[in-house]
């Protein structure tokens, strides 16, 4: 199988994003892939600066003519989701991405691919090469650290940027017009538990939930897929009641921006409950497999025998915690006009971790109305802390509010129908991106957002379809030469 990216169209794009599927740039660890941008920045002779955050700026005159043209700026994220199955031997430290072409398909071995935001990046590295676009003045802006908190967004500085207009390039379908997405804050919920000696007449098993569908807590938590850290909470629960079993760990998800696919815990069965708790066990998989089988046909829940450990939570504590999980609010919480396709306010359970002598809990909550984000807060903070959770919250991100009636949006649409025959639809999506951000800094700055169509974001399961980059760029590159006149 050919799968040299470069031998797709537009060549000028794939190109770009070959190299940097190439280079390992996972949130937080993103210099090798800003070097390599300033070194394509160098050699263009173009000019460029980078902030303290890692966010580079990159300026190309107006090509000879269209100097009147409102000043644009161009922006994707670096950074990428790194996300693998448990049995996928890859480090996205060190080893490149590899891209499969399958069909009318772009997707990795079995990781996430990095199309969210790499075609958007390699889009505009084009538009800076290319010597026959002819555009107005341009400002290209790639900004670090998206994907766990939009630091390098929140680190821009003032008075940097000097467009008028600003294209985000992180849309994941090529009908959609982005024009306002919902904020965000992540919750931090930390329970300090004791522990006691592990009883001597039990037998260890480690639990693993896997084969989960996952994906982007934002764009598709609204087909009701299954977290796999809510499902293991359920799950201890029930056979902590059922059995009386101990809990020596529990952990789920790396991303508190995704819906968890994997979860484990290793829990000790009483001699005298061993045969109901595999009895429970079989009866519960069996029912999960069948609640699940259209979202997630590849759900396993199997249980294997384990060495025993030395100290187990104690019976208290793990009340308190099995209580708290497997109660707390997940999911949509509330949807915009009633339209069940598009979700107002949720939050999704992202990562468990069990360190020495405490259990953190990250959530990521979500709303496109303020108040509301507020209330789930509140409620969030209340929940926990009656189960005696230290609540803490961080990182909180603005709604971007849509501008319904911008010039932009027909800009756009003219372009999609004339250039690709597509019917676009300007949209408000449950993701949350940077032009939010950029706007509390940046207030007179217009901000839109396109995009190819991308499938699975944020799960070993992303793929990008080839005929909508190539719709993408068609219209990216038309939209710059047939901008407006000076605002």
């Amino acid at each position: 199988m050919n799968n040299k990216l470069s031998h797709l169209e537009p060549s000028a794009v794939w190109k770009h994003f070959e190299i940097i599927c190439s280079i390992p740039r996972p949130s937080k660890h993103e210099a090798q892939i800003c070097a390599y941008i300033i070194s394509f920045a160098k050699s263009l002779g173009l000019s460029y600066e980078q902030d303290t955050c890692g966010n580079i700026i990159i300026r190309k005159p107006a090509f000879a003519g269209k100097e009147h043209y409102a000043p644009v700026i161009l922006q994707a994220h670096v950074d990428m989701v790194p996300q693998k199955n448990s049995t996928t031997q890859h480090d996205f430290l060190t080893d490149a991405i590899e891209p499969i072409i399958d069909g009318d398909w772009v997707r990795a071995k079995n990781t996430t691919l990095g199309a969210d935001n790499g075609i958007g990046l390699a889009a505009i590295l084009a538009v800076l090469e290319s010597k026959t676009i002819q555009h107005g003045p341009l400002e290209a802006l790639f900004t670090t650290d998206e994907e766990t908190g939009m630091t390098g967004a929140f680190g821009l500085k003032p008075n940097k940027l000097k467009g008028l207009y600003m294209i985000n390039t992180d849309t994941e379908d090529v009908h959609d017009i982005t024009i306002g997405c919902a904020g965000g804050i992540d919750g931090v919920f930390t329970y300090s538990y004791s522990r006691v000696a592990t009883h001597s007449q039990t037998k260890t098993y480690e639990i693993t939930l896997t084969g989960l569908t996952g994906g982007h807590s934002g764009f598709e938590i609204v087909l009701n897929r299954a977290n796999a850290n809510m499902l293991l909470c359920d799950y201890l629960h029930q056979i902590y009641t059922k059995c009386n079993v101990d809990i020596a760990y529990m952990q789920g998800g790396d991303m508190r921006n995704a819906i968890p696919r994997e979860a484990k815990a290793l829990i000790c069965v009483p001699a005298e409950y061993h045969a109901d708790y595999v009895a429970f066990t079989e009866s519960y998989t069996t029912a999960l497999k069948h609640l699940y089988k259209k979202t997630d046909p590849n759900l396993s829940l199997y249980i294997q025998e384990h060495a025993k450990p030395n100290y187990v939570i104690s019976k208290t504590d793990a009340h308190s915690l099995l209580q708290a999980l497997s109660s707390c609010f997940n999911g949509v919480i509330s949807f915009e006009n009633n339209d069940t396709s598009l979700p107002r306010t949720s939050t999704n359970l992202s990562i468990i971790t069990t360190k020495e002598n405490t259990i953190e809990v990250i959530c990521l909550l979500r709303s496109s109305c303020f108040k509301e984000k507020q209330m789930l807060v509140n409620s969030m903070k209340t929940h926990f802390e009656t189960y005696s959770f230290c609540a803490e919250f961080s990182g909180d991100y603005p709604e971007w509010k849509p501008m319904w009636d911008s010039p932009l949006i027909s800009l756009i649409q003219n372009a999609y129908k004339k250039i690709a025959d597509i019917e676009s639809t300007p949209t408000v999506v449950h993701a949350g991106l940077e032009c939010g951000v950029i706007q509390s800094i940046y207030p007179h700055i217009e901000c839109i957002s396109i995009g190819p169509t991308i499938r699975g974001p944020h799960s070993p399961d992303e793929r990008v379809e080839i005929k909508s980059v190539h719709s993408f760029w068609l219209v990216l590159t038309y939209v710059l030469e047939h901008f407006l006149e000076t605002k």
